[in-house]
């Protein structure tokens, strides 16, 4: 069982949708791509970064609904 995503994966998963990442060498360097997308969630406000917080709470819920003795062990 995987963990919930959180407001940056959201955001980075959306952002990397948007941004269609095809240019060569970035599209299959995960951290180059993460790297980019934290400086842009960086540079958000946190009303920006709101719906994405709100959503990942969501997902949360959700999470502990369907798996409520699940525990992260990494």
């Amino acid at each position: 069982i995987s963990r919930p995503r959180n407001a940056f994966m959201i955001f980075r998963s959306e952002f990397c949708a948007q941004q269609r990442m095809k240019e060569r060498g970035i599209e299959s360097d995960h951290r180059q791509i993460s790297r980019i997308a934290a400086h842009v969630w960086n540079g958000l406000s946190e009303e920006q970064k709101g719906p994405y917080r709100r959503q990942a709470k969501a997902e949360q819920d959700e999470h502990k609904l369907r798996y409520p003795e699940y525990k992260y062990s990494p």
